[in-house]
């Protein structure tokens, strides 16, 4: 049971540090687009990756783990994803748009990676899964923002 809880405090605390880059992100994307509605789109999502890092701290501290991040480089792909922002912000609405898209998939992939991951608590699946669905729908009205 020790290795389960070792592995899965590691995997949550990765996915703490991709809700806090949503976060982060979001907030960034929110401040630099001209459009209103996309703006609250924006701050709706980064509250909800707060909240998702909130849920998954309390699941480490339940597991008397060290909520503090794997740290190092494992989340070195996901953070190069939410830096893309920072160049959008010479651009246009769209190109902030795309980088938000880029980010989310990234996310996305590495919340499947962890509830495939076999070592990982049973009892924690619940939520990761769900805030998958949440970063699903969250892509999918981002990417019905840029059709318009």
């Amino acid at each position: 049971m020790e290795n389960s809880n070792q592995k899965t405090n590691e995997s949550l605390n990765l996915l703490i540090d991709i809700a806090e880059d949503g976060k982060e992100g979001y907030e960034s994307a929110a401040k630099e687009v001209k459009d209103i509605a996309i703006k609250s789109s924006f701050l709706l999502f980064a509250k909800e990756r707060s909240d998702y890092a909130s849920q998954l701290r309390e699941i480490v501290n339940q597991l008397q783990g060290a909520a503090d991040g794997p740290g190092g480089d494992s989340k070195g792909s996901l953070h190069r994803a939410w830096i893309g922002l920072k160049a959008a912000f010479t651009s246009d609405d769209k190109s902030i748009i795309n980088a938000c898209i880029t980010g989310e998939e990234a996310a996305i992939e590495e919340y499947k990676m962890v509830l495939d991951d076999t070592s990982i608590l049973e009892s924690c699946k619940p939520i990761i899964g769900k805030q998958l669905n949440g970063i699903e729908h969250a892509l999918l009205s981002i990417k019905s923002q840029i059709q318009k």
